[in-house]
């Protein structure tokens, strides 16, 4: 080998040596930054929806999220939401179709969802896609709702949610409590 291309070798293995820390730094730095962080808290569903309700009540859920953002909204104040359902959805399963022919030529199918195992003896339908319920109304009772512009932002804010038009979403000022 040349000397000049000897020297240049020696001349990157030190200036490497002097850099190893700060790679490592470097190193530890990025690793520390692919770590997931947080205090391993779980983000509940709101609290004045228990799981009976959410049950029971398709729409409750959302109610609860609505009247959670829309109280943000500048003006809005206390807010509650009332909505009505047309229909409330529909989990679409996959299903296992089974078709025996007899010598007859007559042919029967028999189907079931398809379930599969999740371990520990346990098995789960296969959803395979979700079709989410159709709104009828809304009814937004707010403090700040004598206000036209807010309710413009609550109307808005529903209709974009809900995906309702115009009239069939309510917006009146909320009285005193007894």
């Amino acid at each position: 080998m040349d000397e000049s291309v000897k020297r240049k070798l020696k001349k990157a293995g030190e200036a490497l040596k002097g850099r190893r820390a700060l790679l490592l730094l470097l190193l530890l730095g990025l690793v520390l930054l692919l770590l997931p962080v947080g205090g391993g808290e779980e983000r509940d569903a709101p609290a004045t929806v228990t799981p009976a309700e959410a049950a029971a009540r398709p729409e409750a859920e959302l109610e609860a999220r609505l009247e959670e953002i829309l109280s943000r909204i500048e003006g809005a104040g206390q807010v509650k939401v009332l909505l009505t359902l047309c229909d409330d959805g529909e989990r679409i399963l996959a299903r296992d179709t089974r078709t025996t022919s007899d010598t007859g030529g007559r042919s029967e199918s028999e189907s079931s969802a398809l379930t599969v195992s999740e371990g520990s003896g346990k098995s789960g339908e296969v959803e395979v896609s979700y079709r989410y319920p159709v709104y009828r109304g809304a009814v937004v009772c707010a403090e700040g709702a004598g206000s036209a512009a807010v309710r413009l932002e609550l109307t808005e804010a529903v209709k974009a949610v809900t995906g309702l038009g115009t009239e069939s979403v309510k917006i009146v000022k909320m009285g005193a409590t007894p």
